[in-house]
């Protein structure tokens, strides 16, 4: 349950670099409604959820945490290289979308991966990796944002969601023991 949990951290990173830096990215720029791309951030995130929830369960967690980590990864790189803010609008949405899908997919995965008497304590575990690094991920952005220009902050974020990518390749490659008994 480990790995999935690892997976799903390094896939919230974008989430926190989103939240907390993409509105002051905005305001450096002299871009206006700098909100903007928050909410597009999050309408894309539930629209995604809605409309695709029930493909990690069709598909499998590890194929749709990867395919949505790549997604979420080019959303913060097009951040990060953003010279117009309808640019880093198309990225909040392609972080958004990505996002959404990221979580549920490795959770397929840590459920999938204990005995189902133990499913319980996997989400709990599963979930407490989440927590941690949406604890984490911000303070850490931002002090590198504190050294550095702060569109370096996405590009730090889209290589953080890469590994995200890789973790669900691992997992792809080393199957679950249990399944949906």
């Amino acid at each position: 349950m480990w790995v999935p949990g690892l997976g799903s951290a390094l896939g919230s990173v974008g989430f926190g670099a989103v939240t907390t830096f993409v509105a002051l990215l905005f305001a450096t720029r002299g871009w206006t409604n700098g909100w903007l791309a928050y909410t597009v951030y999050a309408v894309a995130f539930i629209l995604a959820r809605v409309f695709f929830s029930h493909v990690a369960d069709e598909l499998g967690g590890a194929k749709v945490a990867l395919v949505c980590a790549v997604v979420e990864a080019v959303g913060q790189a097009l951040i990060w290289l953003a010279v117009r803010p309808e640019m880093a609008l198309a990225g909040a949405a392609l972080t958004g979308f990505g996002f959404s899908l990221v979580y549920p997919g490795f959770g397929v995965e840590a459920v999938h991966r204990v005995p189902p008497q133990s499913r319980g304590l996997a989400m709990g575990a599963y979930t407490a990796f989440l927590d941690l690094a949406q604890g984490l991920a911000s303070p850490a952005l931002g002090l590198m944002a504190t050294g550095a220009s702060l569109n370096v902050v996405f590009l730090a974020s889209a290589v953080t969601v890469l590994c995200a990518a890789l973790v669900a390749a691992w997992l792809m490659a080393n199957p679950a023991k249990w399944t949906n008994e």
